[in-house]
This record gives structure tokens, sequence and C-alpha cells, in this order.
């Protein structure tokens, strides 16, 4: 009788409960049951699926629309079950959700890389079947923590969880931290299943300032000059006014991965970058052929071979070797790019949706390896853009405002300028060039392949040039040349195919050889020789001096498939890369050439360059040591590495824009990819002392620039004092000197840097942070415009000048849960000539004169699968002031007396970056 009274309680128990609503897993339907308002019951289910599951009953009123009225009225009729993420993907991103964001985070330096990184992440490899080259490609993951993981595996031993890989001897701590989340050891945590990423980007950000400048450099009005008043330049007389650059117009990115396992992988990826044209304006067909995909296949286990692996991919994939001296394939340029912790390289055959365009393969690659050697081939077919000019070399075919084709002879006269120009069957003289077009059967002049900040259709492109060339064709004294050199969207067409033969004789050390061959069928790569370059690039006579310094070697150095001496349809670049590590010592190394006029399979005798390294690295302490030297004619559009500056820098593309024929043109600085031609030795450390003191990464760089022989050297050590764990303090020097070998060189300047940081780690990983920056640049005495202006000559030495800048921020993280985050930062500046840099969330920004910046940004998972990032950014910042003065002319005192200013502009700029993530 007494357990018949139990079981009846019991069960009457259980009925009640069962009665109850469960708030994590009832539908709308069922809460709308509930004795609450319809939008009550809204507001708990959107509550539910948007922002988390309940922990506790209590947190519905953490719903403004629920009183505590309504939650006594509820108590007894709901319930909240124990929720558990039942999604073995989703479980592992949320143990693992720091580092993902370090990842992501750190994609403005690796871009593209972050998307291979997360899928290791995501389906981790056996640690126990790795290769050297695997282990490598992990960031922060040295070829000393490589070997020691091999040499146990080659032992016979099997790492067979965390604390066995720790455990390997000779593999530090910081090796093995970053190693952890990208293995497994037995049974993998997320089994074989299909995976989705979808990605979603909307980002109205703002030309950077180099390109901003480019944009706005006005061609002249043909009546320029017609009377003694300055006219204004019209705003249209610009590519920025002509455009309408100053509208919204916003980045957008959409991506689309999928993948099986670690075995089957899809994925397509369009971009629209500012400056491009309207995606609801272009056609669907223009749309598919400038987006990126790719499908394929990895076996890392195949059948009948020892720890073989293999790999193919068709679409656009990413090709990376050695040190990248002969193959990294990407857009982006990164200053001391060592190759060594995030500055990473991933070595072999990858699958690539980033926003890399000019130099993206797109073909077919296969890899395959084993512990003892591996092959790679890889080819590809792509139009490139480039910059073309007109051959005066013949007969070209020219359009009327008719649209008829008129055909003539080059160089047919002359004006009083000397500028050329053609006759119609009119007699007209005909000075616009850009409408030309080569005589069908002869191939397209190409001065260099470029990355174009406006990435318009020829047309487009052509109409502009066009109306350009209408303003400056009178002839006026102050007119530019007219536009001879412009980009060309997919001008050329390139056939390029390569391959990389990698020996491993020993555990640690490898051989390889790589090499590719670039076909250009329809096009001859072709640099005018110094009579024709002049006028080429170059507005007029009067700024022919500034193409005749060596520094602009790198100009009439850059590949030509046709000279005096050879013509061929092709470029081609070998290289031989190794490594072998000795100890706690890793050393590594490439040698690359540029065939040129020397024999292919004759090392010294063309355009070269070569890298090498090494890596010593102590449980706490890090010494990398790295010498390399570039030669100047060594043009090579797929190497990306080691260097102080890109390629141009200081030239007249970075220096002069305002005297090219087309100031477009500067895009071969702007967005370079390559490094400027130079010779040096370059020391890197880190050292922590105690659990008090770290010197964090400290570097010394002395290098000379191969086209004028300038020599620099560049200083940079940390100090970080942490008396608790909680409080840290870095104390940051940064010292440069170009030209250090001749103070009286124009060319000379220093600059000091010191900042002061204070952070501090609070509770529910909170961060705060206080920074301060002071910066000084010195420059010589050198002859110089004086003030007030005098007649005649000037060469008055001006004193030393002494710049001097300074910087604050605050940089502030918050978590409101663990599905919310809040990142922000306000800093003010002050230049004065000095240029200051911050790296924000996700990217590095550069300012000028003097503002102030305020960002925030909200990382939330908003639902089981959908993560959600929203920035919001001002800029506030004021222009360089420009000064009007009326030089060499004593009749007019009143200008010498109160010279003409115009006031300092201000910029307001607000940027929204807006990116949505759905990863199943």
């Amino acid at each position: 009788m007494k357990k018949f009274l139990i079981m009846l309680f019991v069960l009457a128990g259980l009925s009640v409960l069962a009665a109850k609503v469960d708030l994590n897993i009832a539908s709308l339907a069922e809460l709308m049951q509930l004795p609450i308002t319809e939008k009550q019951a809204k507001d708990i289910y959107e509550y539910r699926e948007f922002v988390k599951i309940f922990d506790d009953i209590y947190e519905l009123r953490k719903i403004p629309s629920i009183d505590q009225e309504t939650l006594d009225r509820l108590k007894p009729l709901v319930v909240v079950s124990i929720y558990v993420e039942t999604d073995e993907a989703a479980v592992r991103r949320e143990e693992i959700r720091d580092l993902l964001e370090r990842v992501d985070s750190n994609e403005g330096a690796s871009e593209g890389m972050a998307d291979v990184w997360e899928d290791y992440l995501m389906t981790p490899q056996n640690v126990n079947k790795m290769l050297f080259d695997d282990l490598m490609s992990f960031p922060n993951v040295s070829g000393i923590d490589a070997v020691a993981v091999l040499k146990r595996i080659a032992q016979g031993d099997t790492i067979a969880d965390t604390r066995d890989l720790r455990n390997s001897t000779g593999l530090s701590y910081y090796g093995y931290s970053n190693l952890r989340s990208y293995v497994y050891y037995k049974e993998p945590p997320v089994k074989n299943r299909l995976m989705c990423d979808a990605s979603l980007l909307y980002y109205t950000r703002y030309f950077e300032e180099g390109q901003y400048d480019m944009l706005h450099e006005s061609f002249l009005r043909n009546d320029y000059n017609a009377t003694n008043v300055i006219i204004p330049h019209l705003k249209t007389n610009s590519y920025w006014g002509y455009f309408g650059l100053d509208k919204l117009d916003p980045d957008i990115m959409l991506k689309l991965r999928m993948r099986y396992g670690n075995n089957y992988k899809l994925g397509i990826m369009h971009y629209k970058a500012k400056g491009e044209e309207d995606l609801l304006n272009t056609k669907a067909e223009d749309i598919l052929a400038d987006s990126k995909w790719y499908v394929g296949y990895e076996n890392n286990e195949l059948p009948g071979f020892y720890n073989s692996r293999l790999k193919v991919y068709a679409g656009n994939y990413r090709a990376t070797f050695g040190e990248g001296l002969v193959m990294e394939n990407t857009d982006y340029y990164s200053a001391r790019k060592t190759g060594f912790g995030f500055s990473k390289r991933i070595l072999g055959i990858t699958p690539d949706l980033s926003r890399t365009q000019e130099n993206s393969l797109k073909g077919g690659a296969v890899e395959y390896t084993t512990p003892l050697f591996g092959v790679t081939a890889f080819v590809s077919v792509d139009n490139k853009d480039a910059l073309t000019y007109i051959d005066r070399d013949g007969y070209a075919v020219m359009r009327d405002e008719y649209g008829n084709d008129i055909y003539t002879e080059r160089d047919t006269t002359s004006d009083y300028f000397g500028r050329q120009y053609y006759i119609n069957n009119n007699g007209e003289h005909i000075y616009n060039y850009a409408d030309s077009t080569a005589v069908q059967g002869d191939k397209t002049k190409v001065f260099a392949l470029i990355n174009p900040t406006l990435r318009y259709d020829d047309d487009t492109m052509r109409e502009a040039e066009a109306y350009f060339n209408n303003e400056i064709s009178a002839g006026v004294p102050y007119a530019m040349n007219y536009i001879n050199l412009a980009a060309r969207k997919d001008v050329l067409q390139e056939k390029l195919w390569g391959t990389h033969l990698q020996i491993n004789p020993f555990l640690g050390t490898k051989l390889g050889f790589t090499t590719y061959t670039a076909i250009y069928d329809d096009a001859h790569f072709v640099v005018p020789t110094y009579n024709n370059l002049l006028p080429t690039v170059l507005r007029d006579s009067y700024y022919y001096s500034k193409l005749v310094k060596n520094l602009n070697a790198e100009i009439s150095n850059l590949y030509s498939t046709q000279t005096n001496k050879y013509t061929r349809d092709y470029r081609r670049v070998i290289g031989f890369d190794g490594q072998t590590v000795i100890g706690n010592t890793s050393l590594q190394g490439e040698y690359a050439e540029l065939s040129v006029n020397g024999d292919d399979w004759k090392l010294g005798d063309d355009p070269k360059a070569y890298l090498v390294s090494a890596h010593t690295q102590f449980e706490n302490l890090y010494f990398i040591t790295l010498f390399r030297n570039y030669d100047v004619d060594f043009d090579n559009p797929y190497s990306n590495s080691f260097s102080e500056h890109e390629r141009f820098e200081d030239t007249i593309l970075e220096k002069n824009v305002y005297a090219l024929t087309n100031p477009t043109i500067a895009d071969l600085y702007l967005n370079s990819n390559q490094s400027q031609p130079e010779r040096g030795i370059y020391f890197e450390t880190r050292y922590k002392f105690n659990r008090y003191y770290t010197i964090n990464r400290s570097y010394l760089d002395i290098w000379e620039r191969l086209t004028d022989g300038r020599r620099s050297v560049r200083f940079q050590s940390e100090l970080e004092f942490r008396p608790i764990y909680q409080l840290a303090m870095r104390l940051r020097y940064k010292n440069q000197v170009n030209r250090y070998d001749d103070d009286a060189e124009r060319g000379v300047s220093k600059t000091n840097e010191y900042t002061l940081a204070f952070r501090t780690f609070l509770s529910n990983r909170d961060f705060l942070e206080l920074e301060y920056r002071y910066n000084t640049v010195w420059g010589p005495p050198y002859t110089s415009l004086t003030y007030p202006a005098a007649e005649g000559p000037n060469s008055m030495a001006a004193a030393q000048t002494l710049m001097i800048g300074d910087y604050v921020a605050v940089n502030y993280t918050h978590y409101f849960n663990k599905s919310l985050k809040m990142q922000g930062s306000f800093l003010y500046w002050f230049g004065h000539g000095i240029s200051h840099w911050d790296w924000e969330d996700m990217e590095i920004d550069f300012m000028g004169e003097k503002g102030s910046k305020a960002w925030i940004a909200f990382t939330s998972r908003v639902s089981q699968n959908m993560y959600l990032n929203l920035k919001f950014k001002n800029k506030t910042y004021q222009d360089k002031e420009i000064r009007i003065r009326n030089y060499n002319d004593s009749d007019d005192a009143t200008l010498l007396d109160d010279p003409v200013y115009f006031k300092r502009v201000e910029h307001s700029e607000n940027t929204i970056r807006l990116s949505i993530d759905y990863r199943y």
C-alpha cells in the first residue's frame, strides 16, 4: 500500500510537470496557449531564437514586455529544461571561438588564409599522420616545433591526447598552445558531415589617402590661362567628379563555401569593390565572369600508400612555395613578412576565395605528397588587367564622331607643343588617342600588369578618357598631354603553367624546385625606350627630370617580352628553395631567377632574387636572422616576399602623381604586391625574462634600396611589465633613419616613435587599454622656397625641420554574455606632416594631418548557426593647409604681404560594415 501511494504521488507530479510548457523547446503556437498576450508570446519566442536560450525562468524579466506580474503568473505553468548543444560542429566552434575570432581579425594581413585555417579548426587532422609542411602551415608553429612532433611519431610513439602532445621533447609551449586546436589524436572531434559557410559583407568604406588624391587629380580645362584670372577646375575634370565617386558606393561580398568533411569542397564568391559597377546595373554574365569559384577533392589517407595525400582543385586556387619569391599569388602586400608567427604562408595548393583579383590563378591544380617527396602541377588561364598604350609604329584604326573607322599613319605630324595628332579624311586634327585600336593581327602593347582602383569596363573608361582628351586638346601651355597610357580590364589573356618538385631526404629537411611560365599570345610587354618613355608617362618636358633619377629605374626596368635583343610571348621564373632543422635552429631560403637574356638552365646570368633566414628557438626566447637581395629588374608579379617597402615607393608613381599623363598610372604603386629592390639583413627576437617582464617582438633591419643606393635602418622594441595577470604596461620605441650614411643628402630623415600603453583584463574577459604615442621626424636643411618670396633663383638653405605629432587612444572590449560582445575605440591624433596608423579589429588604418576617430563593433551569435558583426566608424580629420603665394612678383606687394590661404577643409567619414555569417 505504501509503495502504491508513493508511485501514485510520483505519477501525479510527473503529470503536472508534463503539463508545463518548456520555454527552450516550445513552439510559438504552444507559447500562445499560455495566459499572456500574443506580443508577449512572440517576444519570448524571438528572444530564445535570436538572443539566447533560457538558463532559468527568471530570465524572462530581461524581455521588456514581461513584467513581474506576468512572471508570477507563468511560474507554475512553464519550465526551463537543461539545454545541451547537440551539433558537434557548433560545440567545437563554441570551444575555440576566441581562436576563430583571432583568425578572422587577422584576415586583413593574411587575406584568404582565414578560410583555410577555419576549416582546419572545425575539421582538424590527425596529428599522428601529418607531414612537415602541414605542421609548418599553422600559425605560430615553427620548423623546430614541427620536427619535435615528427620525431616522436617516427620513433613509433603515438600522440594520444593534448597532454601527450605537450610532453613532446623540443615542442615549445608557444607552438603547443597554437597547434592543439588544429589537430586530433584518435577520433575526429567532428565526424565527416556536410558543412556550409555562407557570408554577406556590406562595407561603406572610403578610398585610402593615396587613392583619394590620385582620383582627385584634375585634367586642366582647355581655357585655362585664357585670362589673367585663375579659373577654378571643374569637378568633372577628374576621375572623382566624372564618375561621381563621392556618392555612397559600398563594397559588397557574397561568399558560399560547402564541404563534406575535409574531402569534398566547393565555393563561390563575388566581390564588388567601391568604384566598380553597381550590381543592379551589371549583367548576370558579367557577375559570373568576375566571380571566383572552386571545386576540390582532398584525401589524406590514400589506400595502398603510406601516409600519402592528394589534392585536386578546379577553379580559383592559391599556390605558395618556399619564401614566396617564385610563387605566392596575392594582390596584397605585407611589410616584413618573415613567414613566422601570423605572417605565415600556407604552403602548397589551397582554394582561393580571397579578394585577390589581378594575381589570381584560375584553372586546375594537382598536388601529391608523401613523407619522402611531393609533386605539384598547376595550370591557369585567366584574363588580366594591364596598362596599355598606343604603338606609334605602323598604322592604327581610329573612330570618328560617327563611329566610322579611319585608317591613318602614326606620327603624321605634330603641333607647336610637340604633341602628335592624326588628320582624318576631312583634314581635321584628332588628338584623341583613347579610342585607337591596333591593326587587326597586331598585339596589344602592354606597359605592365596593374591592379586598378577603378575597375570599370573598357567602354566606360574610353568614354571618360575621350572626355578628358577633349578638355586638354586645345594646346594651351598648361594643358596636360593626351592620355596615351591607361588601364584596361581583362585586356590580355595569360596562360600559365607551373610545377613544384620537392624531396624530403631527412626529417625536417626539404629541397624544392619551382617554376612557372606565363604565356601571352595576344599582347607584348614593351617598356618604351627613353625618348618615348618620357612623353608616354609624363605630362610635359618640365617634369622629364623627375624620371631621370636613378630611383625610377624600377619603372624603366619592368619586364618586356619584346626588346631590341629578343622577342618572345612569355615570362618565365625558376627557383630553388630548401629548409632544414638542426637542433633548435631552422634554416630556410629560396633563390629565384627571371629569364631574360640568359640560359634557363644557367644560374646567375639573369635578374635574380634570393632570401636566407635562420630561426632559433628556446622555451622563452626566439631569434630570427634574415638576409635578402632583390635585383632592380627582377619583375615577378607572383612574388610576395619579405621587404620593408613595396615596389615603386618614392618613385614618380608615388611622389609626382600630378605630373603623370594619366593619374591612375599611380595604381602601379598604390596597389603593388611586390617587394621593392632591396639588399639587407634583418634581426628579430622575443624574450620572456620571467612572469613579470617580457621583451615582445623586437627587430632591427639594415637595408639598402638598390635603385639609388639609399641606406636605411629601422629598429623597434617593446617591453611589457605585468605585475599581475590582469594588468600590463607596454613601452614601445621605434627609430628609423633613411640615408643614414649622408646627413647632408636631401632624402635623409630620422623618425622616432614612443608609445606607452596600459591594459587591464577585467572580469568576464572584458578588456580596457589606454595608449599614448609621440612621434618626431627630423629633416635636413636644403635649398627651398623662402618667405617672403624673392626675385631670382633661390639658393638659401632653409633650417633643419622637426615635425612632431602625437596620438592618444582608448580601446575597450565588453562581453554582455557568451553570445554578444562589443568592441570599441576612440582616438585623437595630431600629425603635423606625420602619418599615424591604427590597427582596428580587422584592418589597419592610416591617418593624416589632424583629427579624431571613434568606432564601435558588435559581434553576436544571434542563433545557433548565425553570426552577425556590425561596425560603425566616424573619422573626422583636416587636410593639409594649402598656401598660395605670388612668388617672384615684386609688383604685387599685396599678395606678398598678405598671402592668400585656402582654409583647412574638414572631412567627416561615416563607415558601416555589416557582415552576416551562417555556419552549419
